[in-house]
């Protein structure tokens, strides 16, 4: 038996059914049954570790939040195929290795599946005992990231038809430096947790008012996640904004015909708001209608006592302005 098949065959342990690519009339329906499996693997993973941080101490909240989006980034990105897809896929004829540069990739993401089940069975176990709890954290956020650059490199191999080109790195190289160990771990205070870790129907008091906590979008980002709580009372709504950093601002929608492209300072509210941010992000969107994945080009605009969000979903455009408080100046019950 050759590689190509032994590795096939080693590959339909975690995927059942899985045939490989040589048969060009099942390319896109094998590429398709490939990343639906895997995505349904990495998603009870992902219930894995919300039991996990459902009984993690507070203190290692935005932890488990980083690898809860780095997860979510994974299976959100298995759901969707890139652009580009066509092209290699409708080929006559594809080169054996070509063939089993895919298949690689596949093997590595297939693999990740038992890679980490056990980090996360470490992670649980290192809770337990309360010891190594940073190892089996870093652990997990290693695997995830290894996990998602496989990923980069499939997703770049099917677009352009061509191998991830070479780095003078070596394969598998750690992606942050090592000397990150030396540096003093930022704490997070405990109001900042509290406030990171609100769940739908809690409460939230500010400013006199009190409002329920009816929806959350956790955005993903590569230097971590922020978030936005969509706040409700009997005739009004706001958006508490949590992030990036530990910036606190509470918001309101608002009607805004932004440019395009966006500028650099956008005047309102005779403010003039400086852009201090802006990319692409992924998102996980909780409601009453339950949670959906998907992604958001966003751009903040800011000065020392405002903040102005512009935010596009795809088929939605909407804007939030508000000012910039302290954190103490909300109250928080718990449902």
């Amino acid at each position: 038996m050759d590689d190509l098949q032994q590795r096939i065959l080693e590959i339909a342990l975690q995927i059942p059914g899985y045939l490989g690519y040589e048969a060009k009339e099942r390319r896109r329906d094998m590429d398709k049954y490939t990343r639906g499996t895997l995505s349904h693997k990495y998603d009870e993973l992902h219930a894995a570790l919300a039991r996990i941080r459902a009984k993690a101490p507070l203190e290692n909240a935005v932890d488990l939040e980083n690898l809860d989006q780095k997860l979510l980034r994974l299976i959100a990105r298995f759901e969707t195929a890139p652009r580009g897809y066509a092209g290699w896929f409708d080929a006559a004829q594809i080169v054996e290795d070509d063939l089993d540069a895919l298949t690689q990739f596949d093997a590595e993401l297939a693999n990740g599946v038992p890679e980490l089940k056990a980090a996360l069975d470490k992670l649980a176990a290192a809770f337990k005992s309360k010891q190594n709890i940073d190892e089996a954290i870093g652990e997990c956020a290693e695997t995830l990231d290894n996990l998602n650059a496989h990923f980069d490199e499939r997703e770049q191999f099917l677009a352009t038809g061509k191998k991830p080109a070479m780095t003078i790195l070596p394969p598998n190289r750690p992606t942050e430096s090592p000397l990150g160990a030396l540096a003093e771990k930022k704490i997070v205070s405990p109001q900042l947790t509290a406030l990171i870790n609100l769940k739908l129907n809690d409460a939230v008091s500010y400013d006199g008012n009190d409002f329920i906590v009816s929806g959350k979008i956790t955005y993903a980002i590569s230097t971590g996640p922020f978030w936005a709580f969509l706040l409700q009372d009997s005739k009004n709504k706001s958006w508490l904004r949590v992030g990036p950093g530990d910036v606190v601002s509470m918001c309101q929608e608002i009607a805004l015909n932004a440019p395009t492209p966006l500028p650099e300072t956008i005047a309102y509210d005779k403010r003039s708001l400086a852009r201090d941010a802006s990319g692409q992000a992924k998102v996980s969107v909780e409601g009453a209608g339950g949670m959906k994945r998907g992604t958001v080009d966003y751009a903040r605009y800011a000065d020392a006592e405002a903040q102005l969000w512009i935010e596009n979903f795809g088929n939605e455009i909407r804007s939030l302005y508000g000012q910039i408080i302290a954190i103490d100046e909300l109250k928080i019950y718990r449902r």
